[in-house]
């Protein structure tokens, strides 16, 4: 488990990160339809934040309370305190969400509820719900004495109050279908846009759906539950580590409940009923809202063809050597590539393994899997390397959460392919982002290797910013084959001399780069450090990095998420600048660079300086050694630093304020910008 800090700062640094996420949808440089799609990320992340952080700290909450009451009453004030807080993004959230609405129809295109429509739309729904609706419709009629039927983690129910013409009351509860898109685009007799939510629809039809009950009136207002994600893998050493995740994972469908989103206009004697249903008795975890729930479908509102409310097209540029390339494989042997995704076509990396599949030279394919897409090209290129003959060694990280089941399904696809699977490390995550291709060329081993610090995901390679290097350096080559012979054995301990390998050698090796800006500050030589990550949180990390601004070593700090950093002293403040970047792709790439009396150290790889990253998972990052992709990177993150767009301030005084130019017309977005980059290195060359 993460080591937690004093207080409850990490759970409110993650609520800022996700105030940004929410300040891009309030962004009015940002097309309409994707501030909606920042809104569905907001409560998308949200959820996830409850099923595992804020469920963690209800389990330690009801362990203190057996073995320290003083603690246990301090860890209940701190989840009245997230609780506050959430309620208050919520407020914020409701309001973004109906100006945002507001902004639509404007635009032509107008949100419709079940009371707003007209007759012939009417007609249109009614028909609507007998053909595609109501075969998915099974409502649960909730008896007063009795538990209700265990709620869907994370799915959107109605929750029925109908008075029939007797005046008997009844309660029911009907699961909105996930099977049925959630917006519903109705005929209209102009060029405007009507759309209605699937729950409407629902409501509009709730007489007859309870006609034996001869209704008079029914009312239905959203609710959604969130429950806790953590399962509990038995010590069972007579089955396999996928039985007992595949028995484990099983638990999440009955975790205990964590959150509950309603309508705040649910009648309180409704609010009751179901929280006497459900068991939930503590305030912090009732969350009211407005009246639609499980926003997080807004991520995947259409397009409505109408490219002015959405980002214009991208499309991944091809990588100017790459491109030249007629042997992929031969041209990484002679030269390292950067790729940077989704600015660069993550096709590279699949036509590497394709090429590697087929290539009478190679022997052997050795790759770690942490998440992988459900249609993966890169699976389809390791099946048919192992039916071409190849040894393809694949390390599948089953525990990879909320992908267990998938990952699950890709190792019994592997295997059926003669595929070597291995499932992890006990004791450890496999996180990081490798692959090795060994080639024999004239009886010597040639290795060309994939150090990332993404998931070799399609789909998350065309909105997630990450970086790759490809090489056939040779130490880098030999040190990636002992980290794969661990995999396979377990019983070395490897030794590295060039890649900084989690839990081996990491936290030692930063601590040596973090002490060695120190001693050239002290010397009064320049010093500084740069750091690009998704988190920062480590308590050690953090006090040697405080301790080296103390001594004047200038730190820069790019961090997408939580930021535990915090200086103390004037000393500190002024040597430390913290800032965050949230725009179009999600920010993913984690790099290092360390000034080294002008000598630059630079790391790019797959760990986050977080305990776990740094003990408890096994994480690669590598040096970037040819000076090109040195410059390349230079240039990327001195753009980073000069972002003006979407670049906001972690200074503790300017929390999530944006950092805005003199002239806010010519601000400079960090993602335009390296597209713009990359793109006329690839016309120069």
């Amino acid at each position: 488990m993460e080591k937690r800090r004093i207080g409850i700062e990490r759970e409110l640094s993650w609520l800022q990160f996700n105030e940004r996420v929410l300040q891009e949808a309030q962004d009015m440089s940002n097309p309409l339809l994707e501030q909606l799609r920042f809104l569905g990320i907001f409560s998308n992340n949200l959820d996830e934040f409850f099923k595992v952080r804020f469920a963690t700290l209800r389990r330690e909450l009801k362990s203190l309370r057996k073995s320290n009451i003083s603690a246990a009453s301090l860890q209940k004030k701190q989840l009245e305190q997230i609780h506050d807080r959430v309620i208050e993004l919520q407020i914020l959230f409701d309001k973004t969400f109906e100006n945002t609405k507001v902004n639509l129809a404007l635009k032509g295109i107008h949100f419709k509820s079940e009371n707003q429509i007209t007759k012939v739309q009417k007609e249109f729904l009614q028909s609507y719900f007998e053909e595609n609706i109501r075969h998915h419709i099974i409502p649960i009629i909730l008896k007063t004495k009795g538990n209700i039927p265990p709620l869907k983690d994370n799915e959107l129910y109605l929750i029925v109050d109908i008075v029939s013409k007797s005046k008997q009351k009844v309660h029911a509860l009907i699961e909105v279908p996930t099977a049925i898109s959630r917006f519903v685009i109705l005929p209209t007799d102009s060029n405007a846009i009507d759309v209605i939510l699937l729950e409407d629809v629902i409501r509009l039809s709730l007489r007859k759906i309870f006609s034996v009950f001869k209704v008079q009136s029914a009312r239905a207002f959203d609710i959604k539950v969130v429950r806790d994600a953590e399962y509990h893998l038995e010590q069972d050493y007579s089955k396999s580590v996928f039985d007992k995740i595949s028995k484990s994972i099983q638990q999440r469908d009955k975790g205990e409940y964590v959150r509950l989103n309603f309508d705040r206009k649910l009648p309180k004697e409704l609010l009751d009923f179901l929280l006497l249903k459900t068991k939930i008795k503590d305030a912090e975890n009732i969350i009211p809202g407005g009246r639609y729930h499980n926003k997080k479908d807004f991520m995947k509102i259409p397009s409505f063809n109408r490219p002015d409310l959405n980002f214009p097209p991208s499309p991944p540029l091809t990588h100017a050597v790459l491109e030249k390339s007629h042997n992929i494989l031969d041209t990484v042997a002679k030269q390292d590539i950067l790729l940077h995704y989704p600015y660069q076509k993550f096709a590279h990396v699949l036509d590497m393994l394709r090429a590697a599949a087929i290539d009478p030279l190679v022997r052997t394919i050795r790759i770690t899997m942490y998440r992988i897409a459900s249609d993966s090209h890169i699976l389809h290129a390791l099946v048919n390397a192992a039916k071409n003959g190849k040894r393809v060694v694949a390390i599948v990280e089953v525990q990879a959460r909320f992908d267990e089941e998938h990952n699950i399904e890709i190792t019994r696809i592997l295997q059926d392919a003669g595929v070597e699977v291995i499932p992890g490390v006990p004791g450890l995550k496999v996180h990081c982002k490798i692959f090795q291709i060994s080639r024999k060329i004239n009886g010597v081993t040639e290795r060309i290797t994939h150090i990332g610090t993404g998931n070799f995901h399609e789909k998350t390679a065309n909105v997630y910013s990450d970086t790759t290097l490809l090489t056939a350096h040779l130490e880098i080559g030999r040190e990636v084959r002992k980290l794969f012979e661990f995999f396979e054995s377990n019983y070395n301990r490897p030794q590295f001399r060039h890649l900084l390998v989690s839990p081996f050698n990491t936290r030692r090796k930063l601590n040596e780069l973090i002490q060695k800006e120190m001693n050239h500050a002290k010397k009064g030589k320049p010093a500084s450090i740069l750091i690009k990550l998704n988190n920062l949180i480590d308590d050690s990390v953090i006090k040697k990095l405080l301790d080296a601004a103390e001594a004047g070593v200038k730190i820069t700090c790019i961090i997408r998420g939580v930021c535990l950093l915090v200086p103390t002293t004037k000393k500190q403040e002024k040597n430390i600048q913290l800032r965050s970047i949230i725009g179009r792709y999600l920010e993913h790439s984690r790099v290092l660079v360390f000034h080294n009396n002008g000598d630059e150290t630079m790391l790019i790889g797959s760990a986050d300086l977080m305990t776990r990253n740094l003990d408890y998972r096994v994480e690669v990052l590598t040096p970037i050694y040819d000076k090109k992709l040195q410059q390349e990177i230079s240039e990327w993150l001195n753009m980073q630093l000069s972002d003006h767009a979407k670049a906001r301030s972690l200074q503790k005084e300017d929390m999530n304020e944006y950092i805005y130019p003199l002239d806010a017309e010519n601000s400079f977005d960090t993602q335009i910008a390296w597209k713009k980059y990359l793109e006329a290195k690839s016309v120069k060359a």
